[in-house]
Formats: structure tokens, sequence, C-alpha cells
């Protein structure tokens, strides 16, 4: 309990430590807590747990607590309840040392810890990821003190989790207030003489799918093709299987002569200078939590082109913000773009685009999660009272 015997909700500063076991500084759940922070920096300090090796490369800097065993993934059930079992002694001194911490759990790999936590202790866990095993999930969302964060409605129904407002709570990720605030494009016409620019954002892994652009290229009509200029920028990151998958699509490209069409533009510092000389966003992979990338895209102004898939649907509005194809299917991916190239798809004003993800902006998302945080500190600072009492 706090020395003053006041309540963590009564004008004192929240403090919020996020498990999320991250290895590496590259965006996704990270790009979140950092619009989180920003949003909501007057009222809560926001810790980070990642692993021991993370190095941090990315702006605005996160305060993070470095960690030997902590887990993002789930690469197997042994080695998942291996080391969450060796990291639950490091976050136990960490809680015990600050008790009135608001503990939030954001990945499967930190997802029994969180487990085990609410059993003595109120805990917000965010579900960003589509995971096959729902049951369990199922099962510990319905346990006393476990608050859980669904991101959008089909993700509720993949889990079989209705919404329950106080116990289970569709949030959205979030994309940083700037990107509403930067000056909207000029839709252009598509014409011979200059081809539309398609733009991907994101690391060069194999679930983004970035091959099927690549196979769905192949697919155009030549006059289709010519009308086309495919850019993909991101990271390769450090792991084996990244690297393979780098190497194949560079092998293809220039093999298979589609440099002509789609470039390879590596890691950018400046992804809302890409975003802003974009005519559409392409998001090839299939069963997308809730792409960050694609709500900046939708808030620059820029129509998208999504699997219809993951939480895709719920953000995009087919025929007025973007269009929607068929997952893994590069024959449909290539309809769409064929339809972009030829001027047959007409979509919302850039205004109207970015209207569309107004309620996904971070100082929208950051009071929903503020007044979270408020609940559980609460709730918190009573479990504490009663225990000092006791």
């Amino acid at each position: 309990m706090r020395s003053d015997g006041k309540s963590p909700t009564s004008g004192n500063r929240l403090s919020v430590l996020h498990l999320t076991g991250a290895r590496a500084d590259d965006g996704g759940i990270l790009s979140v807590l950092r619009a989180l922070q920003e949003a909501t920096a007057s009222a809560v300090t926001h810790r980070v747990w990642v692993q021991e090796s993370f190095t941090q490369t990315r702006t605005p800097s996160l305060d993070v607590i470095r960690s030997r065993h902590a887990l993002d993934e789930t690469p197997g059930p042994l080695t998942f309840l291996l080391r969450a079992l060796r990291a639950w002694p490091e976050l136990k001194r960490l809680l015990l040392a600050n008790p009135d911490w608001i503990v939030h759990a954001h990945t499967r790999g930190t997802f029994p810890l969180a487990a085990w936590l609410s059993r003595s202790r109120p805990v917000l866990f965010t579900q960003h990821a589509y995971a096959r095993r729902t049951g369990m999930y199922r099962r510990v969302a319905s346990w006393p003190r476990m608050r859980t964060l669904l991101l959008t409605p089909a993700m509720a129904r993949h889990y079989g989790i209705p919404e329950q407002p106080g116990k289970v709570d569709i949030v959205s990720e979030c994309a940083l207030d700037r990107w509403f605030q930067s000056p909207l494009p000029e839709r252009r016409v598509p014409n011979a003489s200059r081809p539309l620019k398609v733009i991907g954002l994101g690391n060069l892994v194999r679930w983004k799918r970035w091959n099927l652009a690549l196979d769905a290229v192949t697919l155009l009509p030549e006059s289709a093709r010519e009308r086309l200029q495919i850019e993909i920028w991101g990271p390769t990151p450090p792991d084996e299987d990244a690297r393979r998958f780098a190497g194949e699509l560079r092998e293809r490209l220039e093999g298979e002569g589609l440099s002509r069409w789609i470039t390879l533009r590596g890691p950018t510092t400046e992804p809302a200078t890409v975003m802003s000389g974009a005519d559409a966003f392409l998001l090839p992979s299939t069963n997308e939590p809730c792409s960050v990338a694609l709500i900046e895209a939708l808030a620059s102004g820029v129509p998208v082109l999504a699997s219809r898939s993951g939480g895709n649907p719920d953000l995009v509005r087919e025929g007025t913000t973007g269009l929607l194809f068929e997952p893994d299917s590069a024959a449909s991916l290539a309809s769409q773009l064929t339809a972009i190239a030829s001027g047959v798809a007409s979509f919302g004003s850039p205004t109207l685009v970015r209207e569309s993800v107004a309620h996904r902006a971070a100082s929208v998302v950051g009071a929903r999660h503020l007044s979270l945080y408020q609940e559980l500190a609460a709730a918190r600072f009573s479990a504490l009272r009663v225990s000092a009492a006791g």
C-alpha cells in the first residue's frame, strides 16, 4: 500500500508494467505502446518488460526493464512453460518491490505469467494475435481478476469470447495522433504516363506474405502491370527464416524479371514520408489481427488493399476506404490490383478515408486505456488495503 495511504486513482500518477518479452524493436506492439505512452504522458508512467538482448532502435524512447527469461512468442509448449517458470521469480521480485504497479500483458509468451498473477491481483491482458488453441484463452478470460482486451469484433468471434463490458472489452490498436495531422494527399487519376505507387510496409517475414505480391504481378495483364509500381518497405529481422525469406524474394525479383514492377526498399525511419507518396497501401498477410500500419495508411488518407481475413474487414470499408481480396489468393489480389490500375476502383475522398479510423487515434484509444488502468489501480488498492488490515 502507498506510504501516504492514498488511493492510486486520487490524483497520483499511475505506473503500468507492460509484459511483452520483446526481443527486437520492430514495431507492432511496441508501436502501440509508444502511442499509448504519448497519449497518456500526463497521467501514466509506462515501463516495458523485454528480453535481456533487446536493443532500442526507434523513437520515442521506452522505459524498458530487461529480463533473462522473458518470452514474447510460443516456440513450443515445453519451451513456452519452461521459460515462463524461469521468468516467474524475476517478475514476482519486481512486483513485490513495486506493489502499486498495474500489470498489462500483451503477448502469448507472457500469457501464462498474466494468468498466474491474476490469481492474486488484477491483470489486464490484450490479445494481439490469432492463436489456434483458443480454449485456454477463453477459460482464463472468465477468471475473476483477469480483464481481457480484444482488438476487433472478428477477434472476439475467433476466440469465442463475447464482449462483456467491464470484463472483456474490444479496444483497437492505435496510431500516433500525428498521423491524423499531416496534410492529406491529392488523389491522382491513373494514366498511361505515370504508374500508380502501391506501398507495402512491414518486416520481411514469411507470415507477412509479401511473396503474394510477386505471384499477383505475374498474373496481371500487361496493361495493368505497366501502370503499377509496388514498393515494399521494411527491415529483415535477424532470425534465420526471415533472412531466407528475404533472399527468396530477391532471387525471384531478379530471376523472373519482376524488379521492373516490384522493389524491396529496405527499412525506413520515415514511414509517414513513405506513405505520403502512395496511391494505395498493400497488406497481403492473412489473419492480421489489427494492423497498425493499415491504420496509419488510412489516417494518411491512403486507400488500402488487404486480405479479407483477421481484423481487416473491421477496419476497411470495402469500396470506400479500400478493397479486400481473398486470403492467400494471388488471382484475387491480381484482380483488385487491376481494378486500381485501370481506374475501375474508386474510393472516398482522402478526408473520408482518414475519418474512418479517427476513433483509432492514440488520444482516443489512450483515453480508454487510462480508464481501464484507473479501474485496475482502484481494485489493486482495495486488495492491498484489505491485506494490510488483515
